[in-house]
């Protein structure tokens, strides 16, 4: 389930033609930006919440899904008010709200429409800026289905 949700984000977000640069999973991606491979930006980073299932019945299983996307932009500009580069340095913002039109009410096999249903604006940066957009939608993931036995009555075969 969560194989098919990363996928139809990354096709979404490419179809929008947004400008972003890079998509993967979420992995503390900004914590160590001088440790681990550089990645271009913008960029958009997948996180699955914890998830809580409900079992259904023969091996399927539901949940409210929180998928959070992490925005991380680059900037040097300061958004003064009457500043020469405020436009430049709230250009982030603009992202965010194309990035939100692009995932809202993204839908598909086993999940339902996506729904905003938290913004994270980051207010402690200096270059990259991290921000993040929080989603929900409700999935029903039956991977685990097995067959149904079908059972057959002999005497009903044999026409007895």
């Amino acid at each position: 389930m969560r194989k098919t949700i990363y996928k139809a984000i990354c096709a979404r977000l490419n179809a929008a033609q947004l400008g972003i640069k890079y998509i993967s999973l979420w992995n503390r991606n900004t914590e160590q930006l001088t440790k681990q491979k550089a990645f271009k930006m913008p960029a958009v980073f997948v996180e699955f919440e914890p998830i809580d299932w409900s079992q259904l019945s023969r091996g399927a299983r539901s949940a409210d899904m929180r998928v959070r996307l992490h925005v991380i932009t680059e900037t040097l500009a300061t958004p003064e008010e009457g500043g020469r580069y405020q436009d430049r340095a709230l250009e982030h913002l603009d992202l965010l709200e194309r990035v939100s039109a692009a995932v809202q009410g993204l839908c598909g096999d086993g999940f339902n429409c996506f729904m905003l249903v938290e913004s994270v604006t980051d207010h402690d940066h200096e270059r990259v800026r991290h921000d993040e957009e929080c989603y929900v939608t409700r999935a029903t993931d039956s991977s685990a289905i097995k067959p149904q036995a079908v059972a057959i009555d002999v005497k009903l075969v044999q026409g007895k």
